[in-house]
């Protein structure tokens, strides 16, 4: 890399050579920064629909596909496509490229399928058309350098196999009346009728001890055709998670689908909260009993508790260390607040217990004397509700934008050092 780097210091021409290792360094950096800056703010402005189009291999058939690409942000743009995978060969798009006003929401496309003559083992082929989002007039001005977003439409081929093959998946959910329905929809890849196919559904704690044996009903699946296999649970077990192993038996055949689900919901009880050896002004130990109903563990959990003043204010804001609370077991947390400057009275406040993104809360009132906190209140069921967080999008932008800035202050700091040394 022959250019130069060329500044005006003090009326003199000064080069940052090759050499100038801090100089190519930072640069990168800076690159690479503004490189994740423009992919961040082009995240999801273009879509694709459908997402999967699927057939059986039938020897020399053609087929002819249609899917759309969706201008989500409506602004001006180019739009090349290609095809990737192992049946690149054989499909055909009816363009390569479009452009898209802001005022074009979506634009059609067709690809057409011409399947080989053969094909190899048994199974399924995976094949992408792709959409790659590029800057408008791409086709006039030749070039370009920079990010862009790519989305795919999914083309799967199944070639059957020889003789009986049953594929299939699990949906498990549970309805208003209390019953884990369990579906199993099943599709026969092979070139043979199942006469007969059922599951035996195995339930599981998460300690591996079997809790429940479900039996499906029977269906026949004919070749490359689909069914669905149907279970019913009424759960006599504590809430918490569970593992559901599906064993698929057809005409002396078998297969296995595993998967996790939940019971019931999350369910804690904070029992107690009281205040032992109390005085006014001096640091208060708040211990809470917690009942955990989940047939789970629940890991660094910790109590906030907040204290209003007469205005609604917050007045008091504290929390306890974090704890591991045991499955269908109950824990002991404590929490300390200094009183000092706390006057005699009674104060509204909010009990929240966290654990990961989830809490519980519930509202209490806190009657303090000279020698005394009493608290009402807690008893009751408290249900676990989400906690939303994260970082937007429009957060990390402003981040690295400030990274960025921070970068080339560092970098004219160093420069100038150079120059100097230089001298």
């Amino acid at each position: 890399m022959n250019k130069k780097i060329r500044k005006i210091h003090l009326g003199k021409k000064v080069n940052c050579k090759k050499s100038c290792s801090p100089c190519k360094l930072l640069s990168m950096l800076t690159l690479v920064l503004i490189f994740l800056i423009i992919q961040i703010s082009t995240i999801s402005s273009i879509g694709i629909t459908p997402g999967r189009t699927s057939f059986n291999y039938e020897p020399n058939a053609h087929k002819e596909v249609s899917f759309s690409v969706v201008n989500t942000e409506n602004k001006d743009m180019s739009v090349v496509l290609f095809v990737r995978g192992v049946l690149n060969g054989s499909v055909i798009l009816n363009r390569a490229y479009d452009e898209f006003s802001s005022t074009d929401g979506s634009k059609s496309f067709v690809y057409s399928l011409t399947m080989p003559p053969s094909m190899g083992a048994p199974g399924l082929y995976e094949t992408e058309i792709v959409a790659l989002e590029m800057p408008r007039d791409l086709q006039s001005s030749g070039t370009f350098v920079g990010a862009t977003v790519a989305v795919v439409t999914q083309l799967h081929v199944y070639v059957p196999y020889p003789d009986k093959y049953l594929e299939g998946k699990m949906e498990i959910i549970s309805d208003d009346d209390g019953k884990t329905l369990f579906f199993l929809p099943v599709v026969n890849r092979g070139k043979l009728d199942i006469v007969s196919a059922r599951a035996t559904i195995e339930i599981y704690t998460a300690l591996n001890e079997k809790v429940a044996t479900v039996e499906t009903d029977y269906t026949s699946v004919n070749s490359l055709q689909r069914a669905e296999l149907i279970g019913e649970w009424i759960p006599n077990v504590h809430p918490g998670k569970y593992l559901a192993i599906a064993t698929l038996i057809y005409d002396n055949e078998v297969s296995e689908i595993q998967k996790e689900f939940n019971v019931g919901e999350a369910l804690i009880e904070i029992e107690e909260l009281y205040v032992n050896d109390f005085s006014l002004g001096e640091i208060a130990k708040f211990n809470a009993l917690v009942n955990n109903k989940w047939s789970n563990p629940i890991k660094d959990s910790y109590l906030n508790i907040l204290v209003y003043n007469n205005d609604g204010q917050v007045m008091a804001d504290f929390k306890s260390p974090n704890y591991n609370l045991g499955a269908l077991s109950k824990s002991e947390m404590v929490a300390y607040w200094d009183t000092a400057g706390v006057h005699k009275g009674t104060y509204d406040g909010k009990l929240v217990l966290w654990y990961g993104v989830k809490s519980t809360e519930k509202n209490i009132e806190l009657d303090i004397s000279e020698n005394k906190i009493g608290v009402s209140g807690i008893t009751g069921r408290v249900l676990v509700r989400g906690k939303s967080e994260g970082l937007g999008t429009n957060t990390l932008i402003i981040i690295l934008i400030g990274v960025l800035i921070f970068v080339n202050v560092i970098w004219f700091i160093i420069i100038k050092k150079f120059m100097r040394k230089k001298k």
